[in-house]
């Protein structure tokens, strides 16, 4: 069986790690081929490394509530190096209003908190925005169609709540606009406690997400190789063991064949028995456009939105302002460019190098569109008027890396969820085709680790059919 795999992201990686591991335990020869448009492997995974520093350009750990990814790393070998976050350290969530810093309660989960105290002594909030809470289990339940989250956070817990915490968290995590993100396809949990118990603050109380006194994001659940992201990538390339990989080569043609599937791209024309598609759904739209139109429509209308990651690094002799937790938030209110900061030298100790702070910084979204299109010099002039009002002190790093990625983060629409059925409906007509990537079933590593896994099951199920 001879399969191509176009996109070397870690979903395309996976899904050649476990189609290697289908095809040999059913001993069936296996000839996998790498096609990938930039010239590395590992998509919006990058690691860099200058002495003892480890620096994470892209995403700087995987949760584990979702067991992909772990599952993964276990398969690979690497357990046993993963590292866990900010031991030590308060694991505190911060959120910068008005020229200070406060920090969300202990408990607070993402839109609402799961312990009554820590939140009432809370001066984040107005007293009108606790009552509001505290009402929400008198609040009626909502339909059964498809919401916004920025229509069921304010339906369910007001507008204060949202703006202040909601807004900048999962802005944060999905790079959008809470307006036109869909709830279903991004925190279907807050869905489920609402049917459960008819209300999400008692759900959160009767079962709480986290017993780990953390505010904010769950950190206690996530973990990084100690070697760096990247460590994942060339333990898959390892694993694959792909006959060709083809860098700088993007595929500009799919067409079907008597064999199955013949890609075109800069290296020639080739036929495969099968091709798993783990490109953008724009560019996976594009290109089956021609075979099923109907496919490629609903590929298309797959909308990204781009963000911009700026690593910085200072002396911490010379550091002043550093706050006692992990992470920093800015409610889009605020009017600032900067989305969030990630306090990684806290995070990650070890990772960050001896006498440093480091900080990674979020820009862009789908709420500043422009600030990926910005030279580096107007990012690094944004960075240093914008990190002065948030830590309230002038810190010169004595080194910053930027990572623009254009288009690299789906985002989930109203509707998403029944769109991508429709997609995956219409793809199950075409033997030896499988789709994966962020935009499926989520933009986490374990989710794109997920969908690997099922393209292969696909293609592997479609060949010894």
């Amino acid at each position: 069986m001879k399969v191509a795999i176009v996109g070397a992201g870690i979903s395309g990686l996976s899904s050649a790690h476990y189609l290697r591991k289908l095809c040999s335990e059913g001993n069936v020869p296996l000839e996998l081929v790498l096609f990938e448009a930039s010239p590395r492997p590992g998509g919006v995974v990058d690691t860099l490394k200058n002495g003892d520093m480890v620096l994470e350009l892209g995403p700087d750990s995987f949760i584990t509530s979702k067991p992909w990814a772990l599952d993964l790393a276990r398969d690979l070998g690497i357990e046993d190096s993963l590292i866990g976050v900010g031991y030590g350290c308060k694991k505190n969530t911060f959120v910068y209003q008005a020229g200070e810093l406060h920090a969300l309660p202990q408990g607070f989960f993402l839109m609402a908190p799961s312990k009554l105290l820590p939140f009432l002594r809370c001066g984040l909030f107005s007293t009108g925005a606790k009552i509001r809470v505290l009402l929400e289990p008198l609040v009626p339940l909502g339909g059964d169609g498809d919401e916004s989250v920025c229509s069921f956070v304010r339906r369910r817990f007001g507008r204060e709540i949202f703006d202040k915490a909601a807004q900048p968290l999962l802005g944060g995590i999905y790079m959008a606009d809470p307006e036109k993100l869909s709830l279903l396809s991004t925190m279907p949990q807050f869905l489920e406690m609402e049917k459960r118990s008819k209300s999400v603050l008692v759900d959160l109380i009767r079962n709480p997400p986290t017993s780990r006194g953390e505010s904010g994001a769950r950190y206690g659940l996530f973990l990084t190789p100690v070697e760096g992201m990247s460590v994942i990538v060339e333990k898959l390339c390892g694993s694959a063991e792909f006959a060709r990989k083809h860098y700088k080569t993007p595929v500009v043609s799919l067409k079907k064949s008597e064999r199955g599937w013949l890609i075109v791209s800069d290296s020639g024309e080739e036929e495969f028995d099968a091709a798993i598609l783990s490109v953008g759904a724009d560019a996976a739209g594009l290109l089956l456009s021609d075979i099923d139109p109907q496919l490629g429509t609903g590929l298309s209308g797959i909308h990204y939105v781009s963000s911009v990651v700026a690593v910085l690094v200072f002396d911490k002799k010379d550091f002043r302002g550093l706050p006692d937790g992990l992470g920093i938030i800015i409610p889009s209110k605020e009017g600032m460019n900067l989305v969030a900061c990630s306090l990684y030298s806290s995070k990650f100790p070890g990772k960050s190098g001896s006498g440093k702070v480091v900080i990674r910084c979020f820009l862009g979204g789908e709420l500043n569109p422009d600030a990926v299109f910005w030279d580096e010099e107007e990012i690094k002039s944004v960075l240093r008027e914008e990190l002065t009002r948030v830590f309230g002190f002038d810190n010169d790093p004595t080194e910053i890396y930027i990572r623009k990625y254009k288009m690299s983060m789906p985002r989930f629409a109203l509707g998403h969820k029944d769109d991508i059925s429709v997609v995956m409906h219409r793809l199950s007509r075409h033997r030896g085709l499988a789709l994966c990537g962020a935009a499926y079933l989520g933009v986490g590593i374990p989710d794109c680790v997920h969908s690997g896994i099922i393209a292969a099951r696909k293609i592997h199920m479609d060949m010894i059919r």
